[in-house]
């Protein structure tokens, strides 16, 4: 029976081990859920019990967790289990806890249901364990992984606190969904430690986790141990030793370090405490009395007597190695006997043990204080011994004198031999010598004993022995390898004499069988008795029979060239096989011996062929060994001598060789210097000495990167061993860049000195992204030479940097370089953080200013911007620049301006932006001072303003106090018809302001107001204004113009005249708008007012009581007829229409409050024109050069009269107002009057002759039927074309310039009227100085020439010419350049110009040459350079700057500065200008005629 779902009740919740239930899972979790989506998983109940049980499920609380289950009770057998879903529906992105409860009666087990949103799930190692390092200044990198096991992306951040060289990188980052990022810790192992350190590690989500950091620092100690024993060895006692003897000792080379080592032998031949063959028993004052012997012990070569085998090598970690120590002392002669007791050496020297790599030596870095240990790790051995000379005694001495004797006797003496050494024993051997004997032949003599020696003579011959017998001292004695063995190391010579007499035996003669070969004697005596002794040589013939002529008896003529002797007993070696190709003949008769051959044993012909077939193969197989060997010396000794430069090339079309820099030849070497004697101990004397050869000869260019030459690629293909690996040095091994600014560009030398007689190829291993700015990182060094490489750095990440590279010699792993630095942000730095502005000076808009420097202490330029901080009152401060670059390690000023006012607000502040950098904040403040201002009048009238018009009154504004002033109208008391700018200003210190005050009034009425102008910091002043308002009063007359019968064509006036009757100024404007014909014409053209937006309203203005004579013109254009009325204002008032309106309203008359004027009537009658003129203007035109004085030239023309109406028309020419024209002939009309019927025509001529050349004119009217309106005006122009030039520019103004520099202006010359050819001549005037020498600065060069070509009209062809100016005085001028043609005629064009030092003069130019000029300012006591913050160079020699102000405050001569312009050039004398006009001018002092000239031509533009 299924059973309700009930509330919970409260039980006691049970295990399910004491249930006897299993649940799986634990714990129902849901994992990256997402809202909106439905999620199950299964639970699984187990009945463990012994008997059935009744589970009841209890569904969860939340409503996003729900069981799938169809009936909540159930009941499980014992052993069977069952399947429950859960389903989880989210409805929002959040965690979702609830619980599942399984009840068993009273017992209940609680299911926890967690719903778990997508996470990042970061996951990290705890521990970076290093491990064993060597304090080398090596950076070891470990890696480490983080991994995000989640579904979201994870933030993590990491960060260390300790002073330890430890840096992680990256510092932070994101781990992306299902997958690691790799964090690297560096570590640096700069000096022995025990590293446990801890750095934080933040991973979102998840607690902040301690990354542990372990390392065990050790040095890298080298230590020699004694042989028998382990303990330390600090010095070998080698004892005392025979000069010429050796001694070796024997000691363990041990690397007590993790790592392998690369070391060598070096010793200290320059050491403190060495002594070198002084005999240290003896007194110091005998030593030092010696002084011929104490400087042949200074030249000693140590290497000579100490070696040490082996000298080099490598050692693995915690690896011995056994090194054999030598001493092999070698006497050095003093001058004294070498048998002296006293002639004793002791030596003391010290041999060092140093590991291979990069080292500092003189390159060490000073700027790295924080790596104390010394990466170059050395190990010091005392190595002493004596040496001592063999001293053996002969009691006998030297020569020993045998008593004479006879062949077969024998002499004896008997001497004793003592060695007279304390300290050594002597082992001797006497060699053996002819005719003498020595017993016993060999011995050893203790020390301090003696032996007795018998020598004994016993001749073999007859004579007298002078001999020397060698004693040999035998003794150990070691090889190049230390190989010790007994060998004979001192000889002793004694000189034995003696005599063996004849012996008187008779001697008997014995039979010799035959004749041999051997015979020694003609008697043949001892020929049998010797001849045993050589039984085993047979008499064979050894002798060429034709150069034999003994018993040649009867000589054959046969005699064969190369027969052998046959001796008459060879009969033992003639029975023997001979060979074929030898022939025999008998010694005395020459007669061919017979010679048996043998077929047996001879060789056949085919046998004789294979052998010297054979001898041939061999001899070829041994010559073609000899042609190799030959062949490779010869290469060899090419390539030894190979010059890089000169390759052998034969120079081809006349090519020459470049010669050749010091630097650039390489010095030869012969091959033994060359070849590296691999057991040659190094010396610190001898390494000392290559490295300052090697340092003198620097390349610092043209280094290669890879071998080319076939010298270079056998040199850098050659495999060096540690010793001559540390004679490359590469250093500093430490490059410490310092605090440098991200993305900065820093450069660091790295050393390199090779002292190898060969090349070398110096490769660094650097795959760093911070270095790879570095030009190149492969270099090939020539021999005995030394370079440095640039490296730069660069780094992009901000933080600590701790990085090492490796790098090569010769491809050999030769050591590493450790690069440090602090990559810091670009940062600028403020003087102040706030600005206080005062006034300062008198400059009214500029006395509030300060300055706040900006430093940049970091090694790269700072970009920075100021951006202004707007608070709402807007912002009076202004600085500059806003925006620029700071350079490193330099410092920029910038300047703060306050723009004063009345509402300026007097806080501020600017915000300064550093490009990627840092922001800093600067607060101004403007400190104001109290003053004092007061009106000059405090009352304003304006009496009689006319009413409609603006009237201007000016009120004066004085600072009476002690600072600038700042003030502000209040126009809320002022009336609407008052204004007063400006509103609000500065007055400065002890200065005047005006106020314009202006009253446009509508009332005629009188007012009485109050101005109240405030005072920023000071009282508030009341200014009084008051006055009345007039109406004006206008009368024109007439006021009715009437045209009748105007022609077409012609012009009318009328005139009238307006009069202003009132006590006020009067505006009058008439409205021509709608009749076009019809214009004003003004008297006075003062008065006038046009509009250009409104052409046909004519206005004029007239002061009180005045009038202006006016015309109305009508100029018609058809036939018509016009009547209307001109509307008239007065004062902006339509006077007119109001005037109208109140005639027209017929009320009575009332006081005037506004002008009236009565309308202008205009009639008019257009007539058709009777009369038609072929034309009006008449000009005429004659060349100056065909003007006679003697017969004048005459130019008429014909004017033409036709009368188009059917009326006749009488009309008149009125020349009663053209002056003497017409009088002297010059104008001329064939007839001044007529009448002309209908459709009549009439032919006038008009003469024109001049008297004088010029031009001239005259209007001439014409009148028709006595009409006094002028119907036609006739234009007479008359000129004589005169040759003339014209310039352009019409004047020459040359911008000022430094002294010694040249300008150029080009003008173009216009000739006109020029009908024949002209040549030009140029007169150029001369500059006087201040001094009243005269210069000639200018210079004209024409470059199309001279000559202007005439033409038949007039119109000639331009001119170009060139002027120049150029003075090396101070100088300031003006003057004409003077141009005469042919005609001498003159034409003048004004010049003016200076040449000065004077900054402020020459402005102009520099600010044009700003790119090309350069500025040089020096004091004149030190003359010490000022630089300028522009460079502009300019060609100019030294001015001094005059202070152009003379104070009376004070004696002091203010300190005078000299400015250089350009080159600097020696002055003879110092000039000043007397006066330097303000503005670009500065023209100099001018004389009263030139300046009027100067001014005229000028005009307003000097003005």
């Amino acid at each position: 029976m299924e059973t309700g779902r009930g509330s919970l009740v409260p039980r006691d919740v049970e295990t399910p081990k004491e249930m006897q239930l299993r649940v799986t899972p634990s714990e129902v979790k849901f994992l990256d859920t997402l809202a909106g989506r439905v999620y199950r998983l299964p639970i699984t109940v187990h009945n463990l019990g012994r008997c059935n049980q009744k589970i009841r499920f209890q569904e969860p609380v939340k409503p996003q967790f729900k069981l799938v289950l169809t009936n909540l009770d159930k009941a499980l057998a014992s052993g069977l289990q069952m399947t429950a879903i859960v389903e989880y529906h989210p409805d929002k992105d959040e965690d979702t806890f609830d619980q599942l409860l399984i009840s068993i009666g009273n017992k209940t087990i609680e299911i926890p249901l967690i719903g778990l949103i997508p996470s990042c799930q970061l996951e990290i190692e705890s521990e970076v364990n290093f491990g064993t390092l060597v304090a080398n200044s090596k950076v070891y990198c470990k890696e480490i992984i983080i991994i995000n096991h989640g579904r979201v992306p994870g933030i993590f951040k990491t960060e260390y606190q300790g002073q330890l060289p430890i840096v992680i990188f990256p510092t932070d980052g994101v781990v992306e969904p299902k997958s690691s990022v790799v964090v690297k810790v560096d570590f640096c192992a700069d000096q022995p430690r025990i590293v446990n350190e801890v750095a934080i590690v933040s991973l979102q989500d998840r607690p902040n986790i301690l990354l542990s950091v372990k390392a065990h620092v050790v040095e890298q100690i080298i230590e020699l141990l004694n042989m028998s024993s382990d303990e330390k060895l600090e010095c070998i006692h080698f004892g005392s030793v025979f000069f010429g003897a050796s001694k070796i000792e024997r000691a363990l080379l041990y690397n007590n370090s993790p790592e392998p080592i690369n070391w060598v032998a070096i010793i200290q031949d320059d050491s403190v405490g060495e002594e070198l063959g002084t005999n240290i028993q003896q007194r110091t004052d005998v030593v030092l009395n010696n002084l011929t012997y104490l400087r042949k012990i200074k030249k000693i070569d140590v290497a000579t007597f100490i070696s040490c085998v082996p000298n080099e090598g490598r050692l693995l970690p915690y690896q011995k190695a056994v090194i054999k120590f030598c001493f092999s002392p070698k006497l050095i002669v003093d001058g004294k006997k070498n048998s002296d007791p006293s002639h004793r050496q002791d030596y003391a020297v010290f041999l060092r043990f140093e590991s291979v790599g990069s080292k500092d030596g003189f390159l060490r870095d000073d700027i790295n204080k924080t790596i104390k240990s010394d990466r170059c790790q050395k190990l010091e051995l005392a190595l002493t011994g004596s040496g001592l000379p063999v001293l053996l005694q002969f009691d006998t001495g030297r020569v020993l004198n045998f008593a004479p004797c006879f062949m077969g006797e024998c002499s004896e003496i008997q001497c004793i031999m003592q060695n007279q050494s304390k300290a050594l024993p002597v082992t001797y051997h006497f060699q053996k010598t002819a005719n003498f004997k020595i017993d016993p032949k060999r011995g050893r003599i203790d020390e301090g004993c003696s032996q007795n020696v018998t020598c004994s003579f016993i001749p073999h011959q007859v004579g007298v022995f002078k001999v020397k017998q060698l004693l040999e001292i035998i003794g150990l004695v070691a090889d190049e390898n230390l190989k010790s063995s007994m060998k004979p190391f001192h000889q002793i010579y004694l000189h034995f004499n003696s005599v063996c007499k004849p012996s008187t035996k008779k001697v008997v003669m014995k039979i010799n069988p035959g004749i041999s070969p051997l015979v020694s004697n003609p008697t043949g005596q001892f020929v049998i008795k010797d001849l045993a002794k050589y039984k085993d040589c047979l008499p064979v013939a050894v002798l060429q029979s034709a150069m034999t002529h003994i018993h040649d008896h009867r000589s054959s003529k046969k005699a064969m060239k190369d027969a052998l002797i046959a001796f008459p007993n060879d009969r033992i070696a003639s029975i023997r096989s001979g060979e074929q190709d030898k022939h025999f003949r008998t010694i005395f008769t020459k007669i061919p011996r017979y010679n048996y051959v043998d077929p047996d044993f001879a060789y056949t012909e085919l046998e004789n062929i294979e052998k010297k077939a054979h001898d041939d193969y061999y001899t070829r197989y041994i010559k073609c060994l000899r042609n190799v060997r030959l062949r490779k010396q010869a290469e060899r000794e090419y390539m030894y001598s190979y010059n890089d430069i000169d390759i052998g090339l034969q120079p081809g079309s006349g090519l020459k060789s470049p010669s050749l820099s010091e630097g650039e030849i390489e010095e030869d070497l012969s091959s033994v210097e060359r070849r590296i004697k691999p057991k040659e101990l190094l010396s610190t004397r001898h390494i000392a000495s290559k490295e300052t050869k090697s340092l003198k000869r620097k390349v610092l260019k043209g280094i290669k990167s890879d071998p080319s030459t076939p010298r270079e690629k056998h040199d850098c293909s050659l495999i060096l061993t540690p010793k001559q690996i540390h004679q490359v040095i590469v250093g500093p091994s430490v490059l410490n860049f310092g605090d440098v600014c991200v993305n900065s560009t820093n450069t660091h030398l790295l050393h390199v000195v090779n002292m190898l007689s060969i090349h070398v190829l110096i490769q660094l291993d650097v795959n760093l992204e911070e270095l790879r700015k570095t030009n190149q990182f492969s270099y090939v060094i020539p021999p005995t030479a030394s370079t440095y490489i640039s490296v730069k750095f660069e780094s992009a990440t901000m933080g600590k940097f701790w990085k090492s590279f490796t790098f090569t010699v010769n491809n050999i792993p030769s050591g590493h370089i450790l690069v440090m630095a602090v990559v810091l942000p670009v940062r600028l730095e403020l003087s102040s953080n706030e600005l206080v502005l005062r006034a300062q000076g008198f400059l009214v808009k500029t006395c509030f200013r300060g300055t706040v420097r900006l430093y940049n202490r970091q090694n790269y330029f700072a970009q920075f911007e100021w951006q202004p901080v707007n608070k709402g009152r807007g912002m009076a401060f202004s600085i500059r620049p806003a925006k620029g670059t700071v350079e490193p390690f330099s410092s920029l000023e910038c300047e703060v301006t306050w723009q004063p006012g009345f509402n300026a607000p007097e806080k501020g502040e600017f915000t300064l932006h550093v490009n990627e950098g840092n922001t800093q904040t600067l607060k101004c403040v403007a400190h104001f001072a109290h003053t004092k201002v007061v009106f000059f009048e405090p009352r304003i009238l304006f009496n009689n303003s006319p009413q409609g018009l603006t009237t201007w009154r000016k009120a004066i504004l004085h600072n009476v106090g002690q600072n600038h002033a700042y003030f502000k109208v209040c126009d809320q008391s002022l009336l609407s018809t008052i204004n007063i700018v400006p509103s609000q200003g500065i007055i400065p210190l002890g200065g005047l302001t005006v106020l314009n005050i202006s009253c446009t009034p509508t009332v005629a009425e009188k007012f009485d107001t109050r101005a109240k102008v405030a005072i920023h910091r000071a009282n508030v002043i009341d200014l009084r204004i008051g006055g009345s308002i007039e109406v004006a009063d206008v009368e024109i007359d007439p006021d009715v113009f009437n045209f009748s019968g105007t022609y077409i064509g012609s012009t009318q006036i009328i005139p009238f005249l307006v009069k202003n009757k009132g006590m006020t100024r009067a505006r009058v404007e008439f409205n021509l708008e709608y009749s076009e014909e019809f214009s004003m014409d003004f008297k006075d053209k003062s008065g006038e007012f046009t509009d250009p937006a409104f052409p046909n309203i004519y206005a004029l203005e007239l002061e009180e009581k005045t009038s202006l004579e006016c015309g109305i013109a009508f100029s018609p254009t058809e036939v018509a007829t016009h009547a209307f009325s001109i509307q008239v204002r007065i004062n902006f008032f339509e006077a007119s229409k109001l005037y109208t309106q109140y005639c027209l309203s017929n009320s009575p008359m009332i006081p005037k409050t506004v002008p009236l004027i009565r309308p202008c009537y205009v009639q008019a009658a257009v007539l058709q024109a009777p009369v038609r003129l072929s034309s009006t203007d008449f000009i005429f035109e004659i060349p100056v050069h065909t003007m006679d004085p003697k017969k004048k030239v005459t130019k008429t023309q014909d004017l033409i009269l036709h009368n188009t109406s059917k009326k006749a028309v009488a009309w008149t020419l009125d020349i009663s107002n053209t002056g003497k024209l017409f009088r002297d002939g010059t104008f001329k009309f064939s007839v001044l009057k007529g009448v002309l019927q209908a459709h009549e025509e009439c032919n006038v001529s008009i003469s024109f002759c001049p008297n004088h050349p010029r031009k001239y004119t005259a209007n001439i009217p014409i009148r028709l039927n006595d009409n006094p309106v002028c119907y036609r005006i006739l234009c007479l122009v008359g000129e004589v074309k005169s040759p003339k030039l014209l310039f352009n520019p019409p004047f020459i103004f040359f911008t000022p310039v430094p002294l010694d520099v040249t300008t150029v202006m080009d003008i173009s010359i216009l000739p006109q009227n020029y009908f024949r050819d002209s040549t030009l001549t140029i007169q150029i005037p001369t500059a006087r100085l201040s001094d009243g020498d005269e210069i000639h600065p200018l210079s004209v060069t024409l470059p199309k020439g001279r000559v202007i070509r005439g033409s038949p009209d007039g119109i000639n062809t331009e001119l170009i010419c060139q002027l120049s100016f150029k003075s090396s005085k101070p100088v300031s001028f003006i003057a004409n350049v003077l141009f005469c043609d042919s005609r001498n005629k003159w034409f003048s064009l004004p010049v003016t110009a200076t040449a000065e030092n004077c900054i402020l003069t020459i402005y102009p130019y520099m600010a044009t040459h700003l790119d090309k000029q350069k500025i040089i300012l020096k004091a004149d006591r030190d003359a010490s350079p000022v630089k300028t913050r522009d460079t502009v160079v300019l060609s100019c020699r030294e001015a001094e700057l005059p202070s152009p102000i003379r104070t009376k405050f004070g004696g002091a001569e203010p300190a005078r500065k000299k400015l250089f312009v350009g080159n600097k050039k020696a002055m003879n004398k110092t000039m000043n200008l007397p006066l330097v006009l303000s503005g670009s001018s500065a023209l100099g002092v001018l004389s009263s005629d030139l300046e009027q000239r100067f001014l005229n031509v000028f005009g307003s533009w000097h003005s």
